[in-house]
């Protein structure tokens, strides 16, 4: 397991690549998942509301923020709700390694006119980030990219306040087709060295420090709805179909149910 320096030294290329205008698809099967990615199951998630399902779920796990300091870890140039808990929080701190996209972020702050929120380009797991005490740690996209899985833990208990959450949202590699498509297409993969999909090893570190309050599961049995959504079948029978496929992925209860998913969210509580 690589250690925090080792980590550091991989995060300052990290810096480097999402401050680079050519973090693109630089070869055919980079390329090709790009466009399935942001394609076929861009239009999925969109027609069944998934990407949407995922956002407002967040806004009812961060309640009423008026009293609340919140980290927007890995925040790049803004998620979806980082402008929302900017105007909320009682304090809002967006962080990224990239001082490209957080001085874009800085700026979005500014003209939301955000007087409690300011947006910092430093490493999480630097000791320059001396910030403590946070009440929510917002980490969308995020939590997956520290191999060191238990230094990651570790830093984030030692962030937050005693009874404080962290939101997260994050890629599995938890069912065998998954994990099969993910090894197949790792060696082409550009920023593999800080992409770590949730194993069910890291699924169970996590419910052994955290206590898991909420959880919800995307496309699990729901993912083979594309392939559905394409046979030449009424569609009113392919949405029925497919949108319980999507409820029962959601609604699961427990890490178990959740190993078939691509993707999963999860309230996670301090202990």
């Amino acid at each position: 397991m690589k250690s925090t320096e080792d980590i550091l030294e991989i995060n300052k290329r990290q810096k480097e690549f999402y401050n680079s205008e050519d973090t693109a698809k630089t070869n055919f099967a980079s390329t090709l998942w790009f466009k399935f990615r942001n394609g076929i199951l861009n239009d999925f998630r969109n027609k069944f509301d998934i990407k949407d399902r995922v956002y407002n779920e967040h806004k009812i796990w961060l309640g009423d923020m008026s009293n609340k300091k919140i980290l927007d870890l890995g925040c790049l140039r803004g998620n979806a709700l980082s402008i929302y808990m900017a105007q909320n929080a009682k304090e809002y701190i967006g962080i990224d390694l990239s001082d490209v996209a957080i001085a874009s972020l800085q700026k979005n702050i500014e003209k939301n006119d955000c007087k409690n929120a300011q947006a910092i380009a430093v490493d999480f797991l630097s000791p320059e980030f001396h910030q403590t005490n946070f009440d929510i740690i917002y980490a969308y996209g995020v939590l997956h990219h520290f191999e060191n899985f238990d230094l990651l833990v570790s830093k984030l208990k030692e962030k937050l306040n005693d009874n404080g959450v962290v939101i997260s949202y994050d890629p599995l590699e938890t069912s065998l087709p998954v994990k099969i498509l993910r090894t197949a297409y790792r060696p082409f993969q550009s920023d593999k060295d800080w992409e770590w999909p949730f194993t069910k090893t890291v699924l169970n570190k996590i419910n052994t420090n955290f206590k898991i309050e909420e959880m919800r599961g995307v496309l699990g049995k729901s993912k083979y709805g594309i392939l559905i959504n394409l046979l030449p079948l009424n569609n009113a029978y392919k949405s029925r179909v497919i949108a319980k496929m999507v409820d029962k992925d959601w609604n699961c209860t427990n890490l178990k149910d959740m190993y078939s998913c691509m993707h999963n969210t999860m309230l996670l509580r301090k202990i």
